[in-house]
């Protein structure tokens, strides 16, 4: 607000004005807030499709077209769920206030229960149910915290450890179990095969989590503040608009390919005189020795390399993240378990152990986004359990105990917020090893190396052809040179995000 004083003849008014926000702040705020809402979004999406799916195939066996219109069956509830919620939140009406917002939460993890006991098996049904329901029952009221931690523990590696023992400790050469299987059976086994659609009763789960979803997109709306300031900080850092710059154009780039490419990624001619060309007017960058066009391939292998870092990357910060809060949190045996599983993953070979598990599971984009996350959390586990320790001795915390707040509420309403700037900072950089990783997967061979291709594998089919001693520069230095701009441009971007959300690292300004 601003003070405007104006004088008449016999008076003088002040007239307070309300400060107008710079057209590019407006621009970027609401810009964040649809990008992120449509990211939750398209994320749910994925998720129901990909359960829905799951149960109508592998749980009710089902076929394929009755499986992809019981999908798209429950993808439509859930968007009319989300339709209907926005449409009570634009009336005024409170839809997750006092007892409909517990039923909705309930609701939710009933069915997630339910869906787990017949996808996941009994044993990891109970643990799942114990967790969200008898985390701290009624009889350890009285209990310190010492108590209801040895009482968690035991519990969780009683079936844990059941749950072992029916998996590994088995007979091969008689094939007999040497523990009576009961926790690792789905419980879809129990029932007849003409009941097996009761198994679609999990798929409830998109009711309430539809229901759900104008929250997120309200707390979302509420943090326009912070990413404006946010955003008004970071324009005094060069180095942060030239890396915004280099990956906003690479990410129009690869939305934009199939108007840019003058070919398919796969077109080509195999007549002698359309192999191997130099570039041209009518190849920028050449041919390859399939007749390809090497420009439209890169253009079409930038959303390959982009999607392969993204998914990885919130995938590994998901993980490290989950883990790191726990740790830091609950210390103690659990953060000792933890920890030391995190530290065997730090000295596994990253490489050769990323090719194994392509070469067993398949090499399809959805294991390598797999494995490279699997291999990739730990740095972020370790920064944010060390964030953790320390916030969990601060005032805030010991007062949120003090009024009685539950564990869960303090993780997320207390210590993952002021957690958010290291994860930020984490998930930027793990874009970076991921689309690396994934470049030096596909340079070996150990992709679908004949699919939509990324800069990995155009540089993989320019080794193969000898091109850097035949001196064929525009076959694998554009690739490799928009690897480096990639890399560049998301390091320049964390270091000035660091500098941003770290008032000790921004420094004074005139």
């Amino acid at each position: 607000m601003t003070i405007q004083k104006t004088k008449s003849e016999d008076k003088e008014t002040i007239v307070m004005q309300k400060n107008t926000k710079p057209l590019h702040v407006r621009i970027v705020s609401m810009g964040a807030f649809l990008l992120l809402s449509i990211t939750i979004l398209i994320l749910v999406n994925l998720l129901t499709t990909a359960l829905a799916g799951y149960i109508a195939q592998s749980l009710v066996m089902l076929p394929e077209a009755p499986t992809v219109l019981a999908t798209q069956g429950i993808l439509y509830i859930g968007l009319g769920c989300l339709a209907l919620s926005l449409g009570l939140l634009l009336t005024g009406r409170k839809i997750y206030a006092h007892r409909s917002g517990r039923i909705l939460q309930k609701v939710l993890i009933a069915t997630a229960c339910f869906l787990t006991y017949f996808a996941l098996g009994l044993g990891a049904g109970l643990i799942f149910t114990f967790v969200f329901f008898l985390w701290a029952p009624r009889f350890t009221v009285d209990w310190d915290e010492r108590q209801l931690k040895i009482y968690r523990i035991v519990v969780i590696m009683v079936i844990g450890g059941q749950m072992f023992a029916e998996s590994v400790l088995t007979s091969g050469m008689i094939g007999i179990s040497l523990v009576p299987k009961v926790l690792t059976l789905s419980l879809v086994q129990f029932i007849p095969a003409e009941f097996a659609w009761i198994a679609f009763v999990g798929a409830a789960f998109v009711v309430p989590l539809y229901l759900l979803l104008p929250s997120a997109f309200q707390t979302i709306w509420n943090m326009r503040p912070n990413i404006e300031s946010f955003w008004r900080e970071f324009l005094y850092h060069p180095m942060g608009i030239i890396g915004l710059a280099i990956i906003s154009a690479i990410v129009l780039i690869g939305l934009l390919a199939p108007v840019l490419a003058p070919y398919g990624w796969g077109e080509g001619s195999l007549q002698l005189e359309d192999l191997l060309q130099p570039p041209s007017a009518e190849h920028w960058l050449g041919t390859n020795h399939r007749g390809e066009d090497i420009f439209s391939r890169i253009l079409y292998g930038s959303q390959i390399s982009l999607l392969v870092g993204f998914a990885a990357s919130i995938v590994a910060v998901f993980m490290g993240t989950s883990i790191g809060l726990v740790a830091g949190y609950y210390g103690g045996f659990i953060d000792t378990i933890l920890m030391r599983i995190t530290d065997v993953f730090l000295c596994l070979p990253t490489l050769p152990l990323m090719l194994i598990f392509l070469v067993l599971f398949g090499q399809g984009i959805q294991n390598v986004i797999i494995v490279i996350a699997i291999l990739g959390w730990t740095g972020t586990a370790r920064m944010v359990r060390s964030e953790a320790l320390s916030l969990r001795e601060r005032p805030l915390t010991e007062a949120a105990h003090a009024l009685g707040a539950s564990d869960s509420y303090i993780l997320i309403k207390h210590i993952m917020p002021n957690t958010l700037p290291l994860i930020l900072a984490n998930m930027i950089l793990g874009v970076v090893n991921a689309i690396l990783n994934e470049a030096g997967i596909a340079f070996l061979g150990f992709v679908d190396i004949h699919g939509q291709p990324s800069w990995g594998v155009i540089l993989h089919w320019a080794w193969n052809n000898a091109a850097l001693l035949s001196n064929r520069w525009w076959w694998f230095i554009p690739p490799g040179l928009l690897i480096m701009l990639t890399t560049l441009g998301f390091v320049f971007i964390s270091h000035t995000a660091d500098k941003v959300v770290n008032p000790r690292l921004r420094g004074r300004r005139g």
